[in-house]
């Protein structure tokens, strides 16, 4: 009816899955009898919420019930208002819950109909129903719960594997159990292998690559501690990992396994962020579009390159020269800037330089008062710490006297591009630079190609 009290209707199914069949209560089939309902009970259906892959037994406060049920205490549902589901077990499968859903909706002067019926505790006879009903619904989700776990626990047992997913090197049988695949078993021996004799995760994930299996970083990593190549299946039942540690012939020996487990293969030298393009996440891989990383080549004198990060899904990791990157990048930004004025100011720069000089002086000060008092001014701890302080005096004021009198110059950044510091050219090209994509393919500079904003 089109002036009855306001209701919204929800629409709760416990598990999807691409479940079907008599046994299931479809959102369709539900949304049609809180339509009848309301027609019924002469309520105005404005909504209809789902609550899909939702358990009854949750808290209000991580169902979308809750969060109804909170419009009707701020009053945004109007008076009389009714929250609808399609049948009894629908609203609740919790006796806690289910009375605190109901007294919180009498409370704010609303109604829960579920399965045609009004749910109260207004009278005793009421109470009586509406608990009876949450109680028959809690029992029923403890014993399809329990006799899960009871069916989960005989899987594992037997050997049966719990999960979809059929680890590389398995064929799955047709009672769930894991047979070693001639095919591919020997692969994920070789990976073992490979990575006891020092071999990188990306060297796993590139052989693995050759044999038309296709592995993340992270993917990889996980491959050589899954303890299912011992044999092994774990599945968590109840909050308990239930194992069965000889549940099917193992495919790596233990001895190995544990090896593996226990490597730990350095990354090569990792370049300290005063690299120009350190962290501004600009440079891109031409292959698969991730943000390059610093690196050095401990083969090469520590030679100096940005290069697509191993825990990338990339079909060719790109690398270039720091070099030739901070170049190519550094002139296209001063050729951008080479009519705009920098807003960098020498002024600015001169006070912070005085500051420290002022900070330096007074640091020295206290010291020499300090170690006179205590009579230490000849020790060679507080000579040795005196002379510290002395040369960042001199430090500080050597920074003062670079700067000069005229502090109130204007520096043009396309020219002056070498008086600025590396933060005051990160700033310009966070500014002017959207990305600068690395190629495949190419020599040198030919690979880089800047994006700009402007």
């Amino acid at each position: 009816m089109a002036d009855g009290p306001r209701a919204i209707g929800i629409v709760r199914v416990s598990e999807v899955k691409g479940r079907s069949g008599d046994g299931f209560s479809s959102p369709k089939d539900q949304r049609r009898m809180i339509e009848q309902e309301c027609e019924r009970h002469g309520f105005r259906l404005i909504e209809v919420v789902d609550e899909l892959d939702v358990s009854g037994g949750k808290p209000l406060a991580q169902r979308p019930l809750g969060k109804v049920i909170e419009r009707l205490e701020r009053g945004e549902l109007g008076e009389g208002a009714a929250i609808v589901f399609a049948y009894r077990d629908r609203a609740d499968r919790s006796v806690e819950e289910g009375s605190a859903a109901i007294r919180r909706i009498e409370a704010a002067g609303g109604i829960l109909v579920a399965g045609g019926l009004p749910l109260s505790h207004k009278t005793a006879d009421q109470w009586v129903m509406a608990t009876m009903g949450s109680v028959m619904s809690e029992w029923v989700r403890r014993v399809v719960k329990e006799k899960a776990a009871d069916g989960q626990r005989s899987a594992v047992e037997r050997g049966a594997i719990l999960w979809s997913r059929v680890p590389l090197g398995y064929v799955k049988l047709s009672d769930a159990t894991l047979e070693p695949d001639p095919t591919t078993a020997p692969v994920v021996q070789k990976a073992f292998e490979m990575r006891l004799s020092g071999a990188s995760i990306m060297d796993v994930r590139n052989m693995l690559q050759d044999h038309g299996v296709k592995r993340s970083h992270r993917g990889a990593q996980e491959m050589l501690a899954n303890r299912v190549y011992l044999g092994e299946i774990s599945f968590k039942i109840d909050g308990k990992q239930e194992t069965n540690p000889a549940a099917h012939d193992p495919i790596v020996e233990r001895e190995l396994f544990e090896r593996v487990q226990r490597m730990k293969v350095p990354r090569g030298p990792r370049v300290s962020s005063d690299r120009l393009l350190s962290g501004l996440k600009v440079l891109r891989c031409g292959s698969c579009g991730s943000s390059l990383g610093t690196m050095k080549l401990p083969k090469q004198n520590d030679y100096p390159i940005y290069r697509c990060p191993s825990t990338a899904v990339c079909d060719r990791h790109v690398t270039i020269s720091a070099v030739i990157a901070e170049r190519v990048v550094s002139e296209a930004v001063r050729r951008a800037l080479r009519d705009e004025k920098g807003r960098a100011s020498a002024a600015e720069g001169a006070q912070e330089a005085r500051s420290a000089l002022e900070r330096a002086q007074a640091d020295l000060d206290v010291a020499v008062r300090g170690f006179a008092a205590a009579g230490l001014t000849s020790e060679p701890s507080a000579i040795e710490e005196l002379a510290k302080l002395r040369q960042a005096r001199d430090d500080a004021q050597l920074g003062v006297d670079q700067i000069g009198p005229d502090a109130a110059l204007t520096i043009n950044a396309a020219i002056d591009w070498d008086r600025l510091s590396l933060e005051g050219r990160r700033e310009l090209i966070r500014a002017v630079v959207e990305r600068v994509e690395i190629a495949p393919a190419g020599r040198g500079a030919e690979r880089v190609k800047v994006h700009l904003f402007i």
